[in-house]
């Protein structure tokens, strides 16, 4: 296993790579991405707000790596999530409660929000260890949002799984028990660092197999890009959380 600041560092890599990708595909699409951030059509001045909201994840993303201005890029990156949840999911999730695709963007967005809160808790001086834990524990409900998930709609995940990998709804029920295992172990702080080293890696890992070949065969397709650096940004946040396992205060 790697130590812990191979583990952050590789994590606040990860994260921000994904958090700038994500803008840069609202700019090349010319919309916000469609599963992510799923706003109306008759949004006034649609493309300008997705112009703006891509240039702010980019400036976010950039400010994040000046180590002297860590901290307003990852506030500024948690704000933007924040408001995606508040303005976009939050309605959407009250108007259509039975509707998975829009609890599966929701806690997506709430999870890369919880990575940002992560890193800024990580380099604040004060009241980090709370930032630390609410991004822990905001992350874990959405891994347990996605185990459910995974139980509910087995044979809809399991078929996502490319056609070369044996026993489909083996490995969708495994990565549910990862995603329930991982999730209780952040929350009540045992194994923590176990857990999210090999969360991170089982994300990474199905980026490469899963996300990548599927981008490759659809290069002009917004969701598939989307979706493959939603999962480098959870494999990202996953190191963070373990690379923090021994080093955030209690």
């Amino acid at each position: 296993m790697m130590n812990n600041n191979l583990y952050l560092s590789t994590g606040k890599l990860f994260l921000v790579i994904s958090i700038i990708a994500i803008g840069v595909i609202h700019i090349v699409s010319d919309h916000f991405p469609t599963g992510l951030m799923p706003v109306a059509a008759s949004l006034p001045a649609k493309q300008v707000l997705a112009y703006l909201t891509g240039s702010l994840m980019i400036v976010a993303g950039i400010l994040v790596l000046v180590k002297k201005y860590t901290a307003y890029g990852a506030l500024l990156a948690a704000l933007l999530f924040l408001l995606a949840l508040l303005l976009i999911h939050v309605p959407k999730v009250l108007a259509e409660p039975n509707n998975p695709s829009e609890w599966t963007g929701t806690f997506e967005v709430i999870c890369i929000m919880a990575g940002a809160l992560i890193l800024l808790g990580n380099i604040s001086k004060d009241g980090g260890s709370k930032l630390i834990k609410t991004g822990t524990y905001l992350f874990s409900i959405g891994l347990l949002v996605f185990g459910v998930q995974h139980y509910m709609y087995a044979q809809f995940v399991a078929n996502l799984i490319p056609a070369w990998i044996p026993a489909h709804l083996f490995w969708d029920y495994l990565v549910m028990a990862a995603f329930f295992a991982s999730g209780i172990s952040f929350i009540v702080n045992k194994l923590t660092r176990l857990a999210g080293g090999l969360l991170g890696l089982m994300f990474l890992i199905w980026m490469l197999i899963l996300h990548l070949p599927r981008v490759i065969a659809n290069v002009h397709t917004e969701a598939e890009w989307t979706s493959l650096f939603v999962a480098l940004a959870f494999s990202g946040i996953s190191f963070l959380i373990a690379g923090l396992a021994t080093t955030a205060k209690n």
